[in-house]
């Protein structure tokens, strides 16, 4: 079983590198729904629907409650979120030193209880964004699990997925994660197989750049993305 999770950040037609562009997202949303695909959450794995996929967005960008979910919700597909909390109703300062991403805002208190109330769910993706494999063990667990402890404060409800901020990993973070969440995803390239892949290590589908019907059908039903899978990028 392959499950095809896809990754994106911004969904916005500002030309950022982290910006999937209004129109495309919609053309993938058209896609999968023509394709009968069904959207589920990383606790709904099945082996009895070979047509599941999981949609994430890491960081948390306030375009997401403006361009993304009204396009969700028109196709009846649901999405996971990833938060760095301590960011929650500020910017993405920590890509300021990269000159090539935009300063965007991150989604606000009102942005998430709207975009759970539709249906959405959200994990971790760390206190600051910072990167984890190059912080001492007192600083690595405030990252991970306080992320969870102020989550969970803020929408009541159980954080059980993290995101590793820039893909970063070692057996160390990996650990830590490992002591507060279920799940865990990478920036390893393959579609999902949970008889394969650690749960701790799950692969997704970079769906960032402008894609053609054909590469979508190459990416989600074939194993173009599976070939991909380079487990040397482990604990790096």
């Amino acid at each position: 079983m392959n499950i095809p999770i896809f990754s994106y950040h911004s969904i916005s037609d500002d030309k950022c590198p982290l910006s999937t562009d209004t129109k495309e997202f919609e053309k993938h949303l058209i896609y999968l729904k023509k394709n009968d695909y069904k959207s589920i959450f990383f606790d709904e794995v099945s082996s009895l629907n070979k047509r599941n996929f999981i949609m994430t967005f890491d960081d948390g960008y306030k375009d997401l409650i403006s361009n993304c979910l009204p396009l969700l919700k028109k196709y009846n597909f649901k999405a996971t979120c990833f938060l760095v909390s301590d960011k929650i109703g500020k910017i993405n300062d920590w890509d300021e030193e990269n000159k090539n991403i935009k300063t965007k805002k991150i989604m606000d208190k009102s942005d998430i209880d709207i975009w759970i109330k539709n249906g959405m769910k959200i994990g971790s993706h760390s206190k600051n964004h910072k990167k984890l494999t190059k912080i001492d063990h007192d600083e690595l667990s405030n990252e991970i699990a306080n992320s969870k402890i102020d989550l969970e404060k803020l929408i009541g409800e159980e954080i059980i997925s993290f995101c590793y901020p820039y893909g970063k990993f070692n057996l160390d973070v990996i650990n830590e994660v490992k002591k507060n969440y279920s799940y865990a995803l990478t920036t390893l390239r393959s579609r999902y197989d949970p008889n394969k892949h650690d749960k701790y290590l799950i692969p997704r589908i970079d769906m960032g750049k402008k894609l053609s019907n054909f590469k979508l059908f190459l990416k989600i039903k074939t194993p173009y993305e599976d070939l991909k899978y380079d487990r040397k990028q482990i604990y790096l």
